[in-house]
């Protein structure tokens, strides 16, 4: 039967068998029917800790990601200078003043 979603490919190496050993008895039956809905389970409610236990801004960035698939800077904003035409920022805040009025 067709699936409705793109299927994931999973090794059942030694570290996975003793992980669906363990847990097995720990879940739902609903959820240890199969290997594939036992490990759909266990992913689930490991994002669910992972999520738990991320600082806030992790949270707020997973829900960024989530909601518009905004995607986190990888450079650092600092090592590339300012825009041209910004005001020198070791200048005295005067200047910077006149720079932002147009003056």
């Amino acid at each position: 039967m067709a699936a409705r979603h793109p299927r994931l490919g999973v090794e059942r190496d030694p570290e996975m068998e003793r992980a669906l050993t363990l847990t097995e008895p720990l879940l739902d039956p609903k959820e240890t029917r199969s290997a594939a809905a036992q490990v759909r389970a266990l992913t689930l409610r490991g994002a669910q800790a992972v999520l738990a236990g991320a600082g806030e801004s992790a949270r707020l960035q997973a829900r960024l990601v989530e909601l518009h698939g905004a995607v986190p800077a990888t450079g650092d904003l600092l090592a590339i200078g300012p825009p041209p035409g910004e005001p020198d920022p070791s200048a005295p805040a005067t200047e910077a003043l006149q720079w932002a009025r147009g003056q």
